[in-house]
Formats: C-alpha cells, structure tokens, sequence
C-alpha cells in the first residue's frame, strides 16, 4: 500500500494531528455514543440519502419528513420508499465507518467526505472519500485500502468516541473547494 502524499489527500499537518491523537489513545475510556458523519445540527451524512446512491446511482438530498434517528442522529431521504428502506435494514445502506473517508481510516486517520463526488460501491457497501481523486485512491488500492481500514476502524471511531482523535475538516483546506453541508449536484438528463 502507497502512502497518499499531500497533494493528493491532505497537507502534511493532518500526519501531526494522526499521531498526537493516536498517542493520547493509551488509559483513556470512550464514551459509548456512536459518532457518525453529520452536521452540527445532528444530520448525518449532510442530509444526503443514502439509498439513492443503491437504488439511483447518484447522490440525492433528503427531506426532514422523511427522516430515521439512527445512530443518534437523523438520516434524511428523498422518499418513503428509501426512508422505509432504510429503517427496515440501515447497517445495507448507511455508510462504512459512519460516513467518514476510508482511505483516511485506512491510514489510522478521520477525515471529512465529499459525499457528491468521494462516493462509491463495492461488494453491496456505500465507502465515501475525501474527494474524487481520493476515491480513485481507494478503488486503485482497494485490496489494501479496504483490509487496513475494516482492521483501524475500531480503534479510529474509539479514539473520536474518547475526544482525543481529530477529524481532518474541509474547511481547514479551503483550496479543496468542499464546503459543507454540500449541496446536491443538479440532475443532468
């Protein structure tokens, strides 16, 4: 496996916040509330439905009357058809590692997603990215990527349930042009 370097992921800083958080990891209890991708309002994955990326191929905003609390957090849908979906199975559609980027996991580290362009698929799992070239990332290393991130992911999501794991935000990289809560992209016939 490849190391992304910091033109293709994230600037050299996040390595710093990586290790000083994995550091602090050691004595420490994690609270036992589930931290999930959302918006300061307690919306997960920027209200984006996680069905419509299985059942139309692209990403969709939900609608608050279509909502699930799960995890602790509300999960908006497009319909009740996917909302319905949703609730009757949310481990199918929710995404890996709470909606939080899988390379970053991969590498011991949490990281924000594009939820528009980071997205994709594999063996009937929604996996986001920080952004498209990061997802082209994990599909070219999958075979690495998705083993180190299935074998972090506990210990990353106990380190954010302690406190002491920084999530690495797109807004402290403006030049990345992803600002959140995203927007949907328009649907093009």
């Amino acid at each position: 496996m490849t190391s992304i370097g910091r033109n293709q992921w994230l600037p050299a800083g996040l390595l710093v916040i990586v290790l000083l958080t994995a550091s602090a990891a050691v004595g420490r209890a994690a609270s036992d509330a589930e931290i999930v991708n959302a918006t300061a309002a307690g919306i997960a994955v920027d209200g984006f439905d996680t069905v419509a990326y299985f059942e139309l191929g692209y990403p969709v905003k939900g609608r608050t009357d279509h909502s699930v609390v799960y995890k602790g957090v509300r999960w908006l849908f497009a319909s009740p058809k996917h909302r319905n979906a949703f609730a009757a199975d949310p481990e199918r559609y929710a995404p890996k590692y709470n909606g939080f980027c899988a390379v970053a996991v991969s590498e011991g580290a949490a990281a924000e997603v594009d939820f528009v362009n980071g997205w994709t698929i594999v063996d009937g799992a929604l996996f986001l990215n920080w952004s498209a070239t990061v997802k082209r990332i994990f599909l070219t290393e999958l075979s690495e990527r998705l083993p180190a991130s299935r074998r972090n992911w506990p210990d990353v999501h106990f380190d954010m349930r302690a406190g002491i794991r920084q999530i690495a935000r797109h807004a402290d990289f403006p030049e990345e042009g992803i600002v959140h809560p995203q927007a949907a992209p328009p649907i093009s016939d």
